[in-house]
């Protein structure tokens, strides 16, 4: 009777560490994962000059622009910065000269670029809101 006793103490103790383990599991499927927060801005500006540059020695997508305030910046398409499904080449060949656009910008710093980089795609609006 003790071996059966003991052989019947062992599976329960099995079970409920099985079970504590698929609860486990099942909790952490559960969290939703974290995504790496960046932080990004939105900003309507009108393009004033689309360039191609060279920049250590790879092709650097380039947009002069104007805020409302008349404040000019150049800003950066980057393959890093962008949706997967967007290509760097398609972005700027659909930014087009003397048009204002709104889109979301990100700190060079945070995708290692020349300039503030532009995050996913361009919209295009009629001019800068109110």
């Amino acid at each position: 009777m003790n071996r059966e006793s003991e052989f019947f103490k062992g599976m329960i103790k099995y079970a409920l560490l099985a079970a504590a383990l698929v609860a486990v599991v099942a909790v952490l499927a559960v969290i939703p994962r974290r995504e790496e927060k960046r932080d990004n801005w939105m900003v309507e500006v009108r393009i004033i000059e689309k360039v191609i540059s060279e920049m250590d020695g790879e092709q650097v997508y380039l947009i002069r622009t104007e805020d409302k305030e008349g404040r000019e910046a150049i800003y950066e398409i980057n393959k890093s910065a962008l949706n997967e499904r967007l290509e760097v080449e398609s972005v700027y060949q659909e930014i087009k000269e003397d048009k204002y656009y709104k889109f979301k910008m990100a700190d060079r710093d945070e995708y290692d670029s020349h300039y503030p980089v532009i995050c996913g795609a361009v919209s295009l609006i009629e001019g800068f809101s109110q």
